[in-house]
């Protein structure tokens, strides 16, 4: 994905500077921001390199600018609150109130890059990792999917009952499905922004079970704004899943097992399961890893890891 071009316009050196640095620290691997001084600088910059939206305090200055660029959008950084779109002669600007903490001011910046569509989705991929078969490596085989960057960055998201954490992970990394949940952009972004690998499980798994699908669909929306990351995997523990149909927003559903008769019964009632749901749909994306194979099982998932 392209990073989103940010300027600001502003004759006030400290301000604009203390501005577009923490906005460049909030919106991390999304946009890119600079700041600008002097009319003239910015008009040389805008000529050599596109800017996908110019935020400034005067007006008029920035309407004149427009009249040159249309193809950017436009945010007035006005001293007094008022309406959020203004449109003058065809040409639209939206409105942010200057007067407010940077981090409002970031928000504002935020919903008028995703309402205008400037964060293009990238292409990554999702992968559940679930089993029917209990104590058949399923997390270590999630585990080593996402641990490896020979085969790009990839997130490893905990959605088992019961766990072991013996990954390093930030604090505020435990809370991520309930923020979530909660639909708190802002603290997922957070988390995000410091490029972790590994998501633990909730510690209470009655807490995991509360995800639904809504809220994997949220969320892998979301994720497919943020850049840096080929895709996430999923561990989904056998007993937290409310609905095969939380398996429909992903790509690949991998599904270790193991050869014996027992663990062969509950895949086959499993599939049966699918039948009974009407989600046939579902076969197409499992892919079925033999754990007591010699062959390491990462061989034969490369290919949905490219």
């Amino acid at each position: 994905m392209s990073t989103v071009r940010i300027g600001i316009l502003d004759g006030e050196q400290g301000y604009v500077s203390r501005l577009a640095s923490y906005l460049n620290q909030m919106g991390k691997g999304s946009w890119k921001v600079s700041a600008f001084t002097e009319k003239d600088a910015l008009k040389s910059y805008m000529g050599e390199r596109k800017l996908d939206l110019l935020a400034g305090t005067d007006r008029e200055e920035l309407k004149e600018i427009q009249q040159k660029y249309p193809e950017a959008c436009y945010a007035w950084l006005a001293a007094e609150k008022g309406s959020r779109v203004h449109t003058d002669q065809g040409m639209k600007m939206y409105t942010v109130y200057r007067y407010q903490s940077a981090k409002a001011v970031g928000e504002s910046f935020r919903d008028i890059v995703e309402y205008l569509g400037l964060v293009r989705q990238t292409e990554k991929k999702y992968v559940a990792v679930y089993s029917p078969v209990g104590r058949c490596g399923k997390t270590i085989l999630a585990k080593k999917m996402t641990s490896d960057d020979v085969r790009g960055r990839w997130l490893y998201i905990g959605m088992e009952d019961y766990s072991c954490n013996d990954m390093e992970s930030e604090d505020e990394a435990e809370d991520f499905l309930y923020y979530v949940k909660e639909r708190n952009k802002e603290a997922v972004r957070r988390i995000l922004s410091s490029m972790p690998s590994y998501i633990p499980s909730p510690f209470s798994p009655f807490d995991t079970r509360q995800i639904d699908t809504e809220d994997v669909e949220w969320f892998l929306n979301l994720f497919s704004q943020e850049t840096g990351y080929n895709g996430a995997v999923f561990d989904i523990g056998t007993g937290v899943m409310r609905s095969l149909n939380m398996l429909i927003p992903f790509d690949h559903i991998v599904i270790p097992y193991l050869p014996d008769k027992y663990s062969v019964g509950k895949r086959e009632q499993f599939e049966e399961l699918i039948r009974a749901y009407e989600l046939d749909e579902l076969f197409e994306k499992i892919k079925y890893i033999n754990m007591a194979d010699q062959k390491d099982p990462l061989d034969e998932l490369q290919r949905l890891l490219e």
